[in-house]
């Protein structure tokens, strides 16, 4: 590249160019790549050419009438293959939205609310709306903001508020953290569970440098009790399920705890977080997202559990 080129901030690689350079590291040939683009094998040849001149360096060698990639040809191709793929799903996107502009929704959720909170708004959206294409997965609050900002997702519903110069993050329901026990356990009857009952038994927590597992940490340290773990997990599910192994008792939401299936006691020591909808502040809500949200809003209302005051922003 010149540095003219450099200067004037000139593409020399266009995304025809691109196309036309990935068909023949597909194919291996000129003449295959003209039947993969549907043009004449003189337009391919020509481009290639033209192509290798203005980048200034041999794209591929002429051995045997064959076209054998260089190695700057194999580490483009990786390059071109990353942006191919994004402009795919720019155009699948953009068709989507022609047919159904209404009709789809991208959302991820904190683990520890796609077993209860989430499952049940889903469930509603589909009754309300049966032709409605729903996209969804879980996603670390770490990784919400990239998502969102990305565009793989319009409305992300977090465990704990979402900080950052570039999204929206409203609080609209409370949560809190609860005791999780065995059955059968010698504190199943007890009505209300301490931190001091907790110090000998086996005790299971979030790790540590995760929102989760700072909230019941700092609330740990300010009330004196020395509590251990032996075993740290990610997310509350993955609790669940070692509780159910009998490997000893742990402190999770209650939205998880509530279908767990095992014994579940409120803590003295009173855990909340606000659960959230997180969404971009350049884009305006989509009306399936507002949808989403009318439901969400709903049903922590019908749990209780609602932020009083909240307000769902506008379309």
């Amino acid at each position: 590249m010149g540095s003219e080129d450099v200067e004037a901030g000139t593409m020399v690689f266009k995304l025809r160019h691109m196309e036309v350079f990935r068909a023949v590291m597909l194919t291996g040939s000129i003449s295959g790549a003209a039947k993969m683009l549907y043009v004449s094998q003189p337009a391919v040849s020509k481009l290639v050419s033209y192509v290798e001149g203005r980048l200034t360096f041999r794209l591929f060698d002429r051995v045997n009438n064959r076209l054998v990639p260089t190695a700057e040809a194999h580490t483009l191709y990786r390059e071109v293959e990353r942006v191919y793929q994004a402009a795919l799903w720019v155009n699948e996107c953009a068709q989507s939205l022609a047919s159904t502009p209404s009709k789809q929704l991208r959302i991820c959720c904190s683990a520890s609310l796609s077993t209860v909170i989430l499952p049940h708004a889903l469930a509603e959206m589909k009754r309300r709306t049966p032709s409605m294409k729903i996209e969804w997965h879980t996603a670390l609050m770490s990784e919400m903001p990239i998502q969102i900002l990305s565009k793989k997702v319009e409305l992300s519903i977090s465990a704990l508020p979402v900080l950052h110069d570039h999204l929206h993050s409203l609080a609209f329901m409370r949560g809190r953290m609860v005791c999780v026990l065995p059955v059968g356990h010698h504190l199943a009857d007890e009505p209300i569970i301490e931190f001091k009952q907790l110090e000998r038994e086996p005790l299971l927590l979030f790790r540590p440098d995760i929102p989760f597992g700072q909230l019941i940490a700092d609330k740990i340290e300010r009330s004196g009790v020395q509590l251990n773990s032996f075993l740290d997990f990610t997310n509350a599910p993955e609790a669940v399920a070692l509780v159910k192994q009998g490997l000893g008792v742990t402190i999770i939401d209650e939205f998880v705890a509530q279908d767990s299936g095992l014994v579940v006691k409120p803590l003295k020591e009173n855990i909340e977080f606000d659960v959230s909808f997180v969404y971009s502040r350049f884009e305006p809500v989509s009306e399936s997202a507002q949808r989403m949200m009318h439901v969400l809003l709903s049903q922590a209302i019908s749990f209780g559990r609602h932020i009083e005051g909240f307000k769902l922003p506008e379309a």
